[in-house]
């Protein structure tokens, strides 16, 4: 899956509205091969505010790899919103609040003792981090 169409994934995902939805736009602020920007619909756009999404994409992983995540994330404080798959490659979007608190999870993660076995199971990972552009629809009303 490339970037583009994990960004097409996302729009569908998130952009399952119930409500007229506003589009947030996530500008890349840190990260190799990334693209410029993300555009994400939501239905509440100041939920985005001011925090760091991380797209994380794990290379390679262990078909039940998404399970044993699910069961160790968490205890750092790493909530995906979203997560796709595609072939061995398993893709999460990850809300921060902020830098500080995105550095602490995974600093908490690199400890928790369920993480050591699973930094084997998959060859590489690469990330992404963004921020919200502000001057998009959302912040204007539109």
């Amino acid at each position: 899956m490339t970037r583009r169409d994990f960004s097409l994934a996302l729009i569908g995902s998130v952009a399952i509205p119930q409500s007229p939805s506003r589009v947030v736009t996530l500008r890349a602020i840190a990260g190799a091969h990334l693209p410029a920007t993300l555009t994400i619909a939501t239905n509440s756009p100041e939920k985005v505010g001011d925090a760091v999404w991380e797209l994380r994409t794990y290379r390679a992983a262990w078909p039940s790899l998404e399970n044993r995540f699910a069961a160790v994330f968490p205890r750092s404080g790493i909530h995906p919103c979203l997560q796709t798959t595609e072939g061995a490659d398993l893709t999460y979007l990850i809300p921060f609040e902020n830098l500080t608190a995105r550095d602490r999870a995974w600093t908490m993660l690199t400890a928790d003792p369920g993480w050591s076995p699973l930094r084997h199971a998959f060859r590489s990972y690469g990330f992404g981090l963004y921020r919200r552009e502000f001057g998009d629809r959302a912040s204007s009303g539109l």
